[in-house]
């Protein structure tokens, strides 16, 4: 059998399971194309199979083998591992767990995601697990909300993070993580929910919700993530800088060339202004970038040409003035 793209396909899902647990058990890395295929045509309900199958590995092997078919289908199209990764979602080692979660995530079907459903929504569930399942959730709201995947899912992942966010019961940073994933929805009650936690004296939902702030891409937040540019704590410093960049507004652009002058500002806040600078993409943004070529600290030239190289507007790059003298940076 030969699949569409030309590839030589097993004659049995199975066989190419098989190989492969035997190719990961000598030591193998790369794995056979035709075998990749093969287990992408696995089905539903052959979870217990799949489970019995790498039983003949270690947790060792079995994370190998997981990690090297979520690189795959991270690096190559045409490969969908969903029922091997649901199936080993529910694996007795966290870490095989954790790398099966962080797989489904990347794979766009109503299986995966219903599998990280039933993980995130598991109290028996470690919780470094449950949120890596919850930021793999906000990767399919984003999906939903910008049209490049099927609503069929949408009310129940957004229900589920809802109600992990709302549950004081629930660990912090788990809620934090809920909130930051449903952010992208367009619902008019994910505002309050943002600066409830904003409000909040858990450092962990504070911190949570400055994050959303950025990923729900609202202008609004500019003046918020202003203040917590001047905040005590760097992590939240770093945070506002992210999300003033994500949310792309020139006006964020004023706020974020403030911290080249702040010398409370630390290394990592500094190069993330940078980056920021980037994803805003204005004009006054590209300028400063091209200034900051000239910086003194080689990481932040270097970030500063990373983000010139990665601006939407790069072929403009060059018919912009330099507004600053290079040595100036120096005095």
């Amino acid at each position: 059998m030969t699949t569409a793209d030309g590839h030589p396909d097993a004659a049995e899902p199975l066989d190419g399971l098989r190989r492969v647990v035997t190719a990961i058990s000598s030591g193998q890395v790369e794995l056979e194309p035709q075998d990749l295929h093969a287990i992408s045509r696995l089905r539903d309900g052959d979870d217990d199979v799949v489970r019995d199958q790498l039983a003949a590995l270690d947790a060792e092997g079995r994370f190998a083998l997981i990690e090297r078919l979520r690189q795959v289908g991270a690096d190559f199209g045409g490969y969908d591992f969903t029922v091997v990764f649901s199936a080993m979602a529910a694996d007795d080692d966290a870490s095989v767990r954790t790398v099966a979660v962080t797989g489904l995530g990347q794979c766009e079907t109503s299986g995966a995601t219903r599998s990280l459903l039933r993980v995130a929504m598991s109290i028996e569930e470690e919780d470094a697990v449950r949120r890596e399942a919850v930021t793999a959730l906000g990767e399919v709201a984003m999906r939903v909300e910008l049209g490049w995947a099927s609503s069929e899912d949408a009310n129940d992942v957004v229900g589920s993070l809802r109600a992990i966010a709302e549950d004081v019961s629930e660990e912090e940073e788990l809620r934090a993580s809920a909130l930051s994933a449903l952010a992208v929805a367009s619902d008019e009650w994910v505002a309050g929910l943002i600066e409830a936690a904003f409000d909040s004296d858990a450092a962990a939902l504070h911190l949570g919700a400055v994050e959303a702030m950025g990923r729900n891409a609202d202008e609004s937040w500019l003046p918020v993530l202003e203040s917590s540019l001047v905040a005590e704590d760097d992590d939240e410093r770093l945070a506002a800088v992210q999300a003033i960049g994500e949310i792309g507004s020139e006006e964020g652009t004023p706020m974020l060339l403030e911290l080249f002058n702040d010398p409370s500002a630390s290394e990592e806040v500094v190069r993330g202004a940078v980056a920021a600078l980037g994803e805003i993409g204005s004009e006054e943004a590209l300028e400063e970038l091209e200034q900051l070529r000239t910086h003194p600290d080689p990481t932040v030239r270097e970030t500063a040409q990373a983000a010139l190289d990665s601006a939407s507007w790069l072929d403009d790059v060059g018919d912009l003035g330099l507004s600053r003298d290079p040595e100036s940076w120096g005095a």
